[in-house]
């Protein structure tokens, strides 16, 4: 089935505790003669007392070298968040500890501002040298404390992760989650930079954890580096006698839950989704040359920003060539609630060939006054988790993939569907399919809007309507076959290159 959606200034380390539920913080203050709980931190783990690098043509090579980035005293637990579109990224460490007790701010000059598609920024640092210590090359990079494959390294944690598995982000994502279970370790990534141009032999590999982040972490002196032997070779002649070196983790399969009748009653607040418009994104101009004709293209992403998760299931009498769709609302995974919520339809065109949720958003190009010009004829869905906007909010998922709520967007033949937006994921669908992009070809130059409407009939229950617009301004230039647009910044976040307008 082929899925019709593109998927895709100074920082204070905090340290604080987390009261359960998860994914909310409690900053009661300690009493004064409590003892503090001890900040769990991280340890540099080789798999083996030696790396392989193979080199290549045009200085190209590959490292071979099993590193893990291990927890020590507990899980390592980190949250990323953006105040605001006008703000930097804060960091914060969340201790999980059974009092309840808080560690009060640290300070840590000097660590520079996470990446939230990324991690921590200039976080590992890699350098070789001749055995005689002679430095070679050295290369700093991000490192991430979230990966699909982690490693159990003892019995004392979980018995699978309960972390996110990658630190994916989009351009307006808010917060991220990142971390490693106790008795878990995630892979560590090296480089020497982009290309390698030294000869066969033995040399030493050193991998460390780079300052300030020994500091403000407290990473004890022999957690915070490996040193291995290194043998450079022919890439090309070691292909042939490569052993291949894999590792994967499997995931047990959660059984699906079976619903039972759900009340038709309005549930609680807690249990109501928020579905919030964000900014659109990847924003430029198809010029078509023998048409002359021109459309501006964009992704747009609307998302949850919970506490419930957005779940709507349809039926199909077999007859019927549409479903009726239902919203349910859980607590407790529970079904508290059920409202009706408009209808599914089956979607047979090519690239798409699955059932869509009718009124889940919508879009529209406004003018100057930011009266409507030109409609999308994007108007229908297949929800999904896609892109993580922001993983601190009460009632996120954190691996909404392994839930018993699972997506499905169905068969022809389906007489039940089940959609579903974790809270504090996106799904980010790109305009670019006939109907769906705005048509710019008879459009005088100026300033517009790209609008992005959630909900947009009110057919879905949500805790608030507030969030629902979206406004991203555009400036359209150019000429006939040559028309072009200027995406000025959002805040602090400039998705389209702004500053160099046409010729980036």
């Amino acid at each position: 089935m082929t899925v019709c959606r593109s998927r895709h200034r100074g920082i204070a380390l905090t340290v604080a505790a987390l009261v359960l539920p998860a994914t909310t913080l409690s900053l009661m203050s300690s009493p004064a003669n409590a003892s503090e709980p001890i900040a769990p931190t991280v340890r540099l783990i080789a798999g083996t007392d030696s790396a392989d690098i193979n080199l290549y043509r045009n200085g190209r090579y590959e490292i071979h070298l099993p590193l893990f980035m291990g927890s020590v005293g507990g899980p390592f637990e980190l949250w990323a968040q953006r105040p605001s579109y006008d703000d930097p990224v804060v960091l914060q460490q969340v201790v999980r500890d059974p009092a309840g007790d808080i560690i009060q701010s640290l300070p840590a000059p000097g660590v520079p501002e996470p990446k939230l598609g990324g991690g921590l920024t200039a976080f590992l640092h890699t350098e070789l040298t001749r055995r005689n210590g002679t430095a070679l090359k050295a290369a700093t990079r991000t490192f991430c404390p979230a990966d699909w494959r982690s490693e159990r390294i003892d019995d004392t944690g979980p018995t699978t992760p309960r972390y996110p598995t990658s630190c994916w982000a989009s351009p307006f994502t808010r917060g991220a989650v990142w971390g490693i279970d106790q008795g878990w370790a995630t892979p560590v990534h090296t480089t020497l930079g982009r290309t390698l141009r030294i000869d066969p032999g033995s040399y030493r590999l050193t991998v460390s954890i780079a300052e300030p982040y020994r500091t403000a972490l407290g990473v004890a002196p022999d957690d915070a580096q490996v040193t291995v032997k290194a043998t450079v070779v022919d890439g090309y002649a070691a292909r042939q006698r490569a052993i291949r070196r894999t590792s994967s983790v499997t995931t047990p399969q959660v059984e699906q839950e079976t619903l039972t009748a759900a009340p038709d009653v309005v549930p609680p607040e807690s249990a109501l989704p928020d579905i919030e418009a964000l900014p659109a994104w990847g924003i430029h101009v198809d010029n078509r040359k023998k048409s002359g004709r021109a459309f501006v293209n964009f992704g747009a992403t609307a998302w949850n920003a919970g506490p419930g998760p957005l779940v709507v299931e349809g039926f199909r009498d077999p007859s019927a060539t549409r479903m009726d769709a239902f919203q349910y609302f859980y607590e407790n995974d529970a079904v508290v609630g059920k409202v009706a919520a408009g209808q599914l339809e089956y979607d047979a065109r090519d690239g798409h060939d699955h059932w869509h949720f009718r009124d889940f958003a919508a879009y529209s190009l406004l003018d100057h006054d930011k009266t409507k010009v030109l409609d999308s004829g994007k108007e229908a869905f297949c929800l999904a988790a896609t892109d993580p906007i922001d993983l601190t909010v009460p009632g996120a998922e954190w691996q909404p993939w392994i839930t018993d709520l699972g997506t499905a967007c169905g068969e022809p033949g389906s007489l039940w569907i089940r959609e579903v937006l974790a809270a504090g994921w996106g799904d980010t669908y790109t305009q670019y399919r006939p109907g769906q992009s705005f048509e710019i070809t008879d459009l005088p130059n100026g300033t517009y809007f790209i609008q992005v409407l959630a909900n947009p009939d009110g057919v879905l229950l949500e805790g608030s309507s507030d969030n629902n617009v979206a406004l991203r301004k555009i400036k359209i230039h150019g000429t006939v076959g040559a028309r072009w647009v200027e995406v000025p910044a959002f805040g602090v976040i400039d998705t389209e290159n702004a500053s160099c307008g046409r010729y980036c």
